[in-house]
């Protein structure tokens, strides 16, 4: 006969079942106490295998721990490294990205004044166009002064002078090398710097005979340091304009009347004296213009 009743019912009213260390929920046997002995067998079994479980479910844990820990290990690894790459392109090894192009018409204003501070820097040696006949190179006067078209040392474009146009025009030409200029620039700078010129009279002034490696080089800044306050022109590579006025020495003057006639030209170092003297002419010539 098969009997079936739970483990709980059964191990309270069957007194045996205490010297059994066993569990189940719920099993079918006989009355006969070998199918009792059988049946703790299967419990005895089933023990075992519970204890060898347990005994293997924390190393399979820890082992999937490892496996977890790993895997974080060098996922963080490859992040760490991404951003070092990262972080060691953009230092400059990355190429900058393109730049639109300007639209020309839409120059910086920056730019447009850096141009222009360039085409205005100073010159030592510029272009420069003979529009008459030459005077000869002697001390006569009474010819007629060429006019002429130089640049300004400023760099400026050429600049017109017609000797008769009206103006009465004292032209001095200087070299920086020479001592005699080097000495008559800052006397005469200081003499038009304490004396009034009337506006008829014009004065002007000519770099020329210009040599790098010499005294006073560049000249443009020699004359900015000595303060002269007048137009300052300035001669080409062969000297033509200085030729065209019949330079003989260093220094060199020129006046011209407002007809454009030379009534006084002079090589040499001027005193004050002298150079006030060449003013005072200048002035007896104005009567010429009204």
């Amino acid at each position: 006969m098969h009997i079936s009743m739970d483990r709980s019912l059964w191990i309270r009213n069957n007194p045996i079942a205490g010297s059994y260390k066993f569990r189940f929920h719920q099993y079918d046997f006989d009355s006969d106490p070998s199918s009792m002995e059988d049946n703790s067998d299967m419990n005895e079994l089933e023990e075992e295998l519970i204890s060898v479980e347990r005994k293997r479910s924390p190393k399979i844990v820890l082992t999937f721990l490892s496996i977890i820990i790993l895997v974080t290990a060098i996922l963080v690894g490859i992040t760490l490294s991404d951003t070092n790459d990262s972080s060691t392109n953009s230092g400059g090894s990355e190429m900058p990205p393109l730049q639109e192009q300007a639209d020309p018409d839409e120059q910086d204003p920056i730019e447009i004044e850096a141009e222009a501070n360039v085409a205005l820097s100073p010159i030592e040696k510029g272009e420069v166009v003979i529009l008459g006949d030459p005077i000869p190179t002697d001390s006569e006067i009474g010819y007629l002064a060429p006019a002429f078209k130089a640049q300004l040392n400023d760099g400026t474009e050429l600049v017109t002078v017609d000797p008769a146009d009206g103006t009465v025009r004292l032209i001095g030409f200087f070299a920086h090398w020479c001592p005699h200029c080097q000495r008559e620039v800052p006397r005469v700078s200081k003499w038009l710097e304490e004396n009034t010129i009337p506006t008829e009279i014009e004065i002007l002034a000519v770099s020329t005979a210009v040599r790098e490696g010499t005294p006073n080089y560049p000249p443009s800044e020699w004359l900015t340091k000595e303060r002269w306050p007048t137009d300052i022109f300035v001669d080409n590579q062969d000297n033509d304009l200085a030729a065209a006025y019949g330079l003989a020495g260093f220094p060199y003057w020129v006046l011209v009347d407002a007809t454009g006639r030379v009534v006084h030209r002079s090589s040499g170092e001027l005193t004050e004296e002298q150079f006030g003297y060449l003013i005072e002419l200048g002035i007896s010539l104005i009567p010429q213009i009204t």
